[in-house]
């Protein structure tokens, strides 16, 4: 027996075929089967849909298409031995009845995307990339989502290209929500040159069918911000992990949202207490707080894949049940009964949508089967769960060997996200591979979040190093992303962070972008002559002078020091003496490769230092005014007399001002020293 509230994401393993006579009581169980699905469809919130998808696999390897046909159904898409069909509700039954033994009916995998909430093309170091005219020109990105609605806004905007393709796999038309359409925003931010393919998808069918078509456009990174759950237990195994080593082994790079289920997971091997889990040791339950009239998926799965052979049970109520809580929801699927053929897979699905709010208490059971107890998964992707295992809770397909999952950090601080999912992968192997920013805006989103929007920076960073070298493989791509990737976390790699959060090397210098101080010009030895964060490759002026290098080269001063000629003035300043900044123009500006430029026998800064002007020979400080009263008079001749004789001690002034001779053509030429010369001279200053 089903309670109502499980929906279409359930998987479901049933035979549809008419009662095998030798095998006691198998008619009745796959005829309550068949009763079963059909409820399961009709207890969908809202009213019954005119038509229902179902999954048809042959175990006899058959092409059942004209059966299909036949029997009213319609063909969707296909892939190997498994049909993915639409039929009337109302024939469902009937339909499903006409089919032999080795056909297996069950409904879509579940799957649901990470949550929605510019900036990470700065922070990436993508905007280096666009400076050195790299936007990922002549290559195609992929993004597989599950809806795009509101594309032409985005279009009209200019946030996304008008020549996007776009395939709907659905039927249903490229609607489903804005998801898709903010995860596109954030690949053609990353890499506007790119050509986008789009594909909504709602099945693992219409996965594969899509990829494959992918393949076909010559698509060389896709992104999938998606999470799968039930299709294998979480260990690199499964239909999803074939797709994404299909698509690895056709060239294309595959980046995949970690997920955002730190919180919302648990894991353990199954602890019987009274033939329920302990989840706590002496506690049989686990509890999700739930929200009214919102629907929640319980979600749990166990490692018996290869031959399923243990029945667990999956069980809400609405209170601890060991003190009066009421049963509100189940999914008993039966695992061990019966021919393998007629055994549903290790997985049992809630979807509940509670009337009041509240803590909700789960629980699980082991109904049958051997009496091996075997590690078993849950996830509430809606919800956080009371007892959580944050490690281990990447989704699929990024616990895929093929796949570069990545992580979530806040675009704002670098802090890795407390939802992001949380490695290894329940095999034991390092996930995630890297992390990405989140939280950027998009044209509709104000603040897309979560590890939906990190990927996307990712698959975009991906095509710009395609573009830069075409022959890179995908492990070099990969090798290329993970190894520049900014430590934000523990030192080194980290089951949080992976290898870090994208930062891109876009000069390829070993370099990346958070640490190069010269981001679009090589500089490995990452050289900076002024200190001003800004290395002398790509710096205009290195000495930060004022004088730009260029200039520099030209006079003949040196870019690398800021006063060239040792005079204590900068070159930018001498340069600049004319009122003008960044050119020397002689008889103008000071020579910056000269300690004198009017040739006084005056280094320019002594001149600048007592007033005299340093592009005149004919003024100089040494005046004679030692007493610099404006005037030069018997008390500087008395001053002079001092000195000379060795009364006076002089002051540096004083030096300067009296040491007049010898006197050429009317100028000063100082020996050193105030002597019988200059008292004579200044004598006759002072009478004239």
């Amino acid at each position: 027996m089903q309670f109502a509230g499980k929906s279409c994401f359930i998987l479901l393993l049933i035979v549809l075929a008419n009662p095998v006579e030798s095998e006691p009581g198998s008619g009745a169980l796959r005829t309550n089967r068949v009763e079963a699905t059909i409820e399961r469809f009709s207890s969908l919130p809202g009213s019954a849909p005119e038509t229902v998808t179902v999954v048809l696999e042959s175990r006899g390897r058959r092409d059942l298409s004209a059966d299909i046909a036949a029997n009213g159904g319609i063909l969707r898409h296909r892939s190997g031995f498994a049909h993915e069909i639409r039929i009337p509700a109302s024939q469902l039954q009937v339909f499903l009845r006409r089919f032999p033994p080795d056909v297996l009916a069950r409904l879509p995998y579940p799957h649901s995307v990470e949550s929605i909430t510019g900036q990470g093309v700065a922070v990436t170091g993508a905007a280096d990339m666009h400076t050195l005219a790299n936007d990922g020109s002549n290559t195609r990105i992929g993004v597989i989502d599950l809806g795009f609605s509101k594309l032409s806004d985005a279009q009209n905007s200019g946030d996304l290209p008008g020549n996007l393709t776009i395939t709907d796999y659905t039927g249903n038309g490229s609607g489903g929500g804005n998801h898709g359409t903010n995860v596109s925003e954030i690949v053609h931010d990353m890499a506007p040159g790119a050509e986008l393919y789009l594909a909504r998808i709602g099945s693992l069918i219409q996965l594969e069918q899509a990829v494959d078509d992918m393949i076909a456009a010559g698509v060389s990174v896709i992104n999938h911000s998606v999470a799968w759950f039930g299709v294998a237990f979480y260990d690199g195994s499964g239909k999803l992990c074939e797709i994404t080593e299909t698509a690895e082994n056709n060239g294309i790079l595959w980046v995949n949202a970690a997920g955002n289920y730190r919180s919302k997971h648990y894991q353990a091997t199954f602890t019987d207490n009274n033939g329920r889990h302990d989840f706590a040791t002496g506690q049989p339950y686990n509890t999700v707080s739930l929200s009214a009239n919102k629907t929640a998926s319980i979600i749990l799965n166990w490692d018996d894949y290869a031959s399923p052979s243990v029945d667990y049970d999956l069980f809400l109520y609405d209170g601890n049940p060991d003190a009066g809580g009421n049963l509100v929801a189940q999914s008993t699927d039966n695992q061990s009964a019966g021919p393998q053929q007629f055994r549903f897979p290790p997985l049992e699905i809630i979807d509940y949508t509670p009337a009041t709010a509240g803590t909700y208490y789960i629980v699980v059971e082991k109904s049958g089967g051997t009496s091996a107890n075997l590690p078993l998964a849950l996830f509430s992707p809606n919800a956080n769960l009371g007892v959580q295992t944050r490690a281990s809770s990447i989704s699929q397909p990024a616990d895929c060997d093929a796949v570069l999952a990545v992580g979530a950090t806040n675009v704002s601080n670098d802090s890795p996200r407390s939802f992001s999912s949380e490695g290894p992968t329940t095999d034991g192997r390092n996930k995630p591979d890297l992390s990405g920013p989140d939280g950027v805006k998009t044209s509709l989103s104000n603040s897309f979040t979560g590890t939906s929007g990190a990927a996307p920076h990712v698959a975009g960073a991906a095509a710009l190093l395609q573009a830069q070298n075409p022959e890179l493989s995908i492990a070099q791509i990969r090798d290329a992303l993970t190894t520049s990737a900014e430590d934000v976390s523990a030192s080194g790699y980290d089951l949080r962070t992976g290898h870090g959060r994208l930062s891109l090397d876009a000069d390829n210098d070993g370099i990346n972008h958070d640490h190069d101080n010269c981001p679009v010009t090589a500089d490995p030895d990452q050289t900076d002559v002024d200190g001003d964060g800004e290395g002398n490759p790509c710096d205009a002026d290195d000495d930060n002078d004022g004088l730009p290098d260029a200039e520099e080269s030209q006079i003949g001063s040196n870019p690398l020091v800021a006063d060239s000629d040792g005079d204590g003035l900068s070159d930018g300043f001498e340069a600049a003496y004319d009122g003008t900044a960044g050119t020397y123009k002689p008889g103008q500006d000071l020579n910056p490769v000269s300690v004198d430029t009017d040739g006084d026998g005056f280094n320019d800064d002594i001149e600048l230092s007592y007033n005299s002007n340093p592009l005149a020979q004919s003024e100089t400080p040494a005046s004679g005014d030692l007493n610099e009263d404006g005037a030069i008079n018997a008390a500087d001749v008395a001053l002079a007399q001092q000195i000379s004789l060795g009364v006076l001690e002089p002051s540096g002034l004083q030096s300067m001002r009296g040491d007049v001779a010898p006197e050429v053509d009317g100028i000063p030429v100082p020996d050193g020293t105030i002597n019988a010369a200059d008292v004579l001279l200044i004598e006759t200053i002072a009478l004239e």
